[in-house]
């Protein structure tokens, strides 16, 4: 009987799903830091509760066209 070779391309493909999740959750899980860490929090004086930040100011830019 002829010994069958192993494919290849098959085994290929599965490591570079294996590496491409663990290089997308390493990104996803530095990312989710990095967006916390630079988001700055611009307040009304006089104002306790509401917080002007980056992604509500770019709402409102789209909001106006």
């Amino acid at each position: 009987m002829k010994k069958q070779q192993p494919d290849l391309n098959r085994r290929s493909l599965l490591k570079a799903i294996t590496v491409g999740s663990a290089a997308t959750a390493a990104i996803a899980v530095s990312g989710a830091s990095v967006a916390k860490a630079t988001e700055s929090n611009i307040s009304i004086k006089g104002s306790n509760g509401y917080k002007e930040t980056a992604h509500i100011r770019s709402y409102y830019d789209s909001l106006r066209g």
